[in-house]
């Protein structure tokens, strides 16, 4: 068992680098926020030089758009984990049948021999 130094409210484990998912998951998080940040702000460039001072993404058939290819995109990714759930499932099966097996033939020739 792993004894942590909690110190006061477990603050030294919540600045821990080492095996944090805090760490990586916010590493991962900024970048996208500087990637969304400088989309945003390109886009908007684009917009105001070309309409003034209308915006797209206010508008529902905008909106939608990205909303359906996120939702679309979110499904495939479950269903891909869903399937690999169940291989993983099957493959188990097949594994334990082999032992089985294994098992079945070790003790048919151990009875045999008295």
């Amino acid at each position: 068992m792993i004894d942590y130094f909690k110190g006061i409210y477990g603050i030294n484990l919540l600045f821990h680098v080492h095996g944090s998912a805090l760490y990586k998951g916010s590493l991962v998080g900024l970048l996208s926020v500087a990637v969304y940040l400088a989309i945003v702000l390109r886009w908007r460039v684009e917009q105001l030089a070309r309409n003034g001072n209308e915006d797209d993404l206010d508008h529902p058939y905008g909106v939608g758009v990205l909303v359906s290819s996120v939702t679309f995109l979110i499904i495939f990714r479950a269903n891909y984990g869903y399937q690999r759930y169940w291989e993983a499932c099957g493959a188990l099966q097949h594994f334990m049948s082999k032992w089985m097996d294994a098992t079945m033939h070790a003790a048919v020739f151990h009875l045999q021999n008295k």
